[in-house]
């Protein structure tokens, strides 16, 4: 039996998700209607008639598709529910508007969920998908039978439904991926909340740590906090909430840590360390890696698991679709498919991946306002990042749609990146970029494809992985594990 939803009943309610095909409104479309509720969803995307995975997974979950032309927005729904991507001008909004409809965002929506259960709100600025799907996996090995609902797929989380997003338990506990992009984080009242870092993200930093004192002024029970974070130390806490610090041994931190990884081992495959004489093992490569590790070990502690008993699950830990992904390798060359599209997390990806030959780099910007904000964040980031023999192919950015500003190219940042130093390339076309690397990568080589919203990447760095095989005539089976962050 699963816990009442007190304010947010689902039997015989309707509900019309515009922009479902999102990363996180699939999964929530999905868990609404496995809730009792009748839901209809629309995407531009669908429209176009692109077959993309969530397309079918919405299918399969009991939602009806239909055009994005405001018809499924009727006077008997319960609700409208809309992403960040849906604009004010969108048929669907402008019919809600006219009927008097309840216009709901979504991260409002999955936070009125969240409240009605034990939560865990995972918050912060890079790693809280792969935070969020490890702490399922860890409350899951425990036997707390966690429902889950993350921005990214989890591979291999059992029980977990297409696409990989969500999962259904059974007990109150509830671990969820909150937003801090439309300023939803705080709207959410969790029993515990754990804010994995801060940076200049989708908003100015001072407006970030705001949204997160509004989390843990609504926290019930507990906050784990990353303290080697040193920008999380401007977040303000209440007195009266305990709290976890974690921090990785060496780090700054701005107050004294309670659980602390040490004897820190990186390899290209995977992490090692202990915390508290607790030896983990994590199957994935990456300085961050431990730092979200750390942070799942924490919450699961703080969730009431044995630490031990955590530390062990995670080298089980079947990782996160698009966080350093490994799509396969081709004579040695070996090619991922990765989320990163700010500055941070694409300067730790490519950390993560350092090859011992060149790095090959498709990166899609993500948005034509998200460009202009971190234009110059971006370009000092590659500058570091980048050594001399590696590749930058840079595409045009993603066009979403809408009435945004599309005055910046990604042209000028091809100049500006040039001008020091970087070995950078516009790539108008796919088919170029992907006959480029096939061409021109050789054995010991990595290369990547990144960028967010545009549901399509993934498919482009298989294209990359055939061209590969193609030009090359032979294919090295993929290694079984896939990267995360």
């Amino acid at each position: 039996m699963k816990p009442d939803l007190g304010a947010f009943p689902f039997r015989d309610r309707r509900y019309h998700f515009s922009g479902v095909g999102g990363s996180g409104m699939t999964p929530l479309a999905i868990l609404a209607v496995s809730l009792g509720a009748e839901v209809t969803g629309s995407d531009r995307n669908f429209d176009r008639g692109l077959p993309l995975p969530s397309f079918a997974a919405l299918r399969d979950g009991g939602v009806r598709l239909v055009p994005q032309d405001g018809s499924a927005v009727t006077p008997d729904l319960t609700a409208f529910v809309y992403s960040t991507a849906v604009e004010s001008c969108n048929p669907d909004f402008q019919r809600a508007t006219e009927l008097g409809v309840e216009r709901i965002r979504r991260g409002s929506f999955l936070a009125g969920i969240a409240g009605a259960r034990r939560a865990i709100a995972i918050a912060g600025t890079s790693g809280k998908s792969t935070v969020t799907a490890m702490t399922a996996h860890l409350l899951l090995e425990a036997g707390l039978d966690p429902t889950f609902l993350g921005g990214g797929a989890a591979v291999r989380l059992k029980g977990a439904v297409p696409p990989g997003s969500l999962r259904l338990g059974e007990s109150e506990w509830f671990v969820v991926e909150t937003d801090e992009s439309d300023g939803s984080v705080a709207e959410f009242a969790p029993a515990i909340a754990v804010l994995t870092n801060l940076s200049r993200d989708h908003k100015e930093i001072d407006e970030t740590a705001r949204a997160f004192e509004s989390l843990l002024e609504k926290t019930r029970e507990r906050a784990v906090i990353h303290c080697g974070d040193p920008i999380l130390g401007r977040v303000r806490c209440p007195n009266s909430l305990s709290r976890l610090y974690v921090s990785v041994e060496g780090a700054s931190t701005w107050t004294e840590p309670d659980l602390v990884a040490r004897s820190v081992r990186l390899s290209p495959s995977s992490v090692r360390f202990e915390v508290d004489g607790t030896k983990v093992s994590v199957p994935f490569p990456g300085a961050l890696t431990v730092e979200n590790a750390l942070l799942a070990i924490a919450a699961a502690v703080a969730a009431g698991v044995p630490l031990e008993r955590a530390g062990a699950a995670m080298a089980t830990f079947g990782g996160v679709r698009r966080r350093l992904e490994s799509v396969g390798a081709v004579k040695g060359i070996d090619v991922f498919d990765d989320f990163g599209h700010n500055p941070v997390k694409i300067g730790a990806a490519l950390e993560a991946l350092r090859p011992k030959g060149s790095l090959w780099v498709y990166y899609q910007p993500h948005g034509y306002a998200p460009t202009r904000f971190f234009r110059d964040e971006l370009i000092e980031m590659l500058r570091a990042v980048m050594r001399p023999k590696d590749h930058l192919l840079l595409a045009p950015i993603y066009d979403a749609g809408g009435t945004t500003d599309r005055s910046i190219r990604s042209e000028e940042i091809v100049e500006a990146l040039r001008k020091v130093q970087v070995d950078a390339t516009l790539a108008p076309t796919r088919e170029g970029a992907a006959r480029e690397i096939a061409e021109r990568a050789r054995p010991g080589d990595r290369a990547v494809v990144m960028g967010a919203r545009d549901d399509t990447l993934p498919a482009f760095a298989r294209e990359i992985l055939a061209a590969l095989e193609e030009h090359a005539g032979s294919r090295t089976p993929a290694p079984i594990t896939r990267p995360a962050r």
